[in-house]
């Protein structure tokens, strides 16, 4: 897992079977672990398993990649696979844990690697937001699988929130922040965040960062 402090707001998605025949990147006839098990199990974890696959692809053949980038990017992914095995012990649950950090790292892989984005996929980002009274910029990814989420960074905090249902727009929330609501709300370049103990602020996406 990450060293980056977390906070993994998932209480309300929910895991389902959007694609009955929905089949992750690695053979699941080889399946050892318990993730592995539920990630095949899942067909919405399954399409996270595709996208982080096709990225990785996509990162590990960049056009600036050297030996060492390229032994950099194997280790990290060799970690992560040992963070996303060890799920079983989240309070979380398994699949929600797990559903949490694909969502992270295919935020961090499309952050750290720039061909990672040079193709359309069932993701985007990460998006740099301006917000009024935030004091640092929000950086914003959308994992667009079956089962959205968004990944939200700022200062030293990394969230996860589902989306839910919305009159307009895309909105992403939760309460399992100590009871404490957690929101971003977005329609076109515009959105709404709600951080946790704060006050709804209004953001903007900054083209230019």
């Amino acid at each position: 897992m990450s060293d980056l402090p977390r906070i993994c707001l998932f209480g309300l998605l929910a895991i389902s079977a959007p694609l009955a025949n929905a089949q992750p990147a690695f053979d699941c006839g080889k399946a050892e672990h318990g993730a592995e098990v539920a990630v095949c199990e899942s067909s919405a974890l399954s399409e996270m398993d595709v996208e982080l696959a096709r990225l990785y692809a996509l990162a590990l053949n960049g056009p600036n990649m050297d030996e060492s980038r390229i032994s950099l990017l194997k280790a990290e992914q060799r970690g992560w696979i040992k963070g996303r095995d060890e799920c079983w012990k989240s309070d979380l649950g398994l699949e929600r844990c797990i559903a949490v950090e694909y969502a992270f790292r295919i935020d961090a892989i499309r952050t750290g690697y720039a061909n990672a984005r040079s193709e359309a996929g069932a993701s985007d980002g990460p998006f740099p937001y301006v917000c009024d009274g935030l004091g640092a910029a929000l950086s914003v990814s959308f994992v667009t699988t079956a089962e959205p989420m968004v990944v939200l960074r700022w200062r030293e905090n990394a969230v996860v929130l589902p989306q839910v249902p919305a009159a307009s727009g895309a909105k992403y929330a939760s309460s399992d922040w100590f009871g404490q609501a957690v929101e971003f709300w977005s329609k076109g370049n515009e959105a709404m965040f709600t951080p946790p103990n704060g006050a709804g602020l209004t953001c903007e996406r900054d083209e230019i960062g």
